[in-house]
């Protein structure tokens, strides 16, 4: 593929894909993108005790993250986002949500300036299946030579390894039953860990469609989680434009979470949403999901004209810019936080 810069009438380059004509457009970037915390949806809708002290917990670490950007020439920008779950529960009044999430971080001195809603990592307001579009983009590495070759694609088994699963063999000898083989993980250090994740559950076999099958998959926390990383970092596309676009609020909000915008700008003020890096800070519980969205993430394979636009850019402003895109993405996890 053969890449053509212009900057014609732009202050930053714009790429072109010749092999496919799509133009890589440009995303106005921070810094840093930090994720203001982590609740479930019954967290939301019950008591408000338990969401103004996580804030409270929130506070100091994202005033650490804020002091901590290096921007290179530029003055520090930093956006704060929220991630509403609303894909695994949905419940009724989701204005009233908002409204009280927002009350109690600027009570506990926590800025949100973007809310995104995760049912829109699995599908668009306007009906794109964003999350397919990483999942058709997964690359899984490749087995040693000794492998049978029975493990299925990602693509069709809807798991994902960072190494080669235990296995259990049957021998035909009256002493041993079977012989066992330990789990390994590919790109080990002396030692393996090694995991398996769940990226979705289709519906029970049976003869269906493409469409339909995809409109009963269920898309787990993890598989949810990544696809949200990679959109906060300007890296996940559809026809060269971010997968989710930033919107206004609405005049008011609605009571159905299917009305909302995928992701709406709460604060005029608001520095840009999309950015470099990523920093969540959560409670300690979700560390296993993260490990999970880690290993999600380092099997994404970028689109070159997408990665050569946001490398060019940060090398002009003298922004260290990660190879590794797990690397761009880093975390805080609260103790005590029930």
């Amino acid at each position: 593929m053969t890449l053509t810069v212009s900057r014609a009438d732009s202050p930053t380059p714009i790429f072109h894909e010749r092999s496919q004509g799509t133009t890589v457009q440009n995303l106005p970037l921070s810094h840093l993108s930090v994720e203001v915390g982590h609740f479930y949806m019954d967290e939301l809708e019950n008591g408000e005790g338990p969401i103004l002290a996580q804030f409270e917990r929130v506070k100091p670490w994202l005033a650490a993250a804020e002091a901590s950007v290096a921007c290179g020439t530029e003055k520090p920008r930093v956006s704060t986002c929220f991630l509403i779950d609303d894909y695994f529960q949905r419940k009724p009044d989701a204005g009233q949500i908002i409204e009280r999430l927002l009350r109690l971080s600027r009570q506990a001195g926590v800025r949100i300036d973007y809310i995104a809603r995760e049912s829109s990592c699995a599908v668009r307001a306007d009906g794109l299946r964003v999350a397919e579009l990483v999942a058709r983009r997964l690359l899984q590495e490749p087995e040693p030579e000794t492998s049978t070759g029975s493990r299925p694609p990602a693509l069709n088994s809807g798991w994902l390894a960072n190494g080669r699963p235990p296995r259990e063999e049957k021998v035909l000898s009256a002493m041993r039953g079977h012989v066992w083989k330990p789990a390994d993980e590919f790109s080990k250090r002396n030692h393996s860990i090694f995991l398996d994740v769940e990226l979705w559950r289709d519906p029970p076999e049976s003869p269906m469609d493409e469409e339909t099958l995809l409109n009963q998959r269920l898309y787990s926390c993890p598989f949810l989680a990544a696809v949200w990383q990679l959109v906060r970092l300007g890296l996940l596309r559809n026809d060269g434009a971010p997968a989710l676009a930033v919107s206004e609020p609405p005049a008011s909000w609605p009571d159905d979470w299917s009305l909302f915008p995928d992701i709406i700008k709460v604060n005029p003020q608001a520095k840009p949403f999309y950015a470099y890096r990523a920093f969540s800070i959560m409670p300690q519980h979700f560390l296993g999901i993260e490990h999970a969205v880690r290993t999600i993430v380092e099997h994404f394979l970028v689109d070159p004209g997408v990665g050569e636009s946001l490398h060019i850019r940060a090398e002009e402003k003298n922004i260290a810019l990660p190879q590794v895109v797990a690397d761009r993405v880093s975390h805080h996890f609260l103790d005590g936080v029930s």
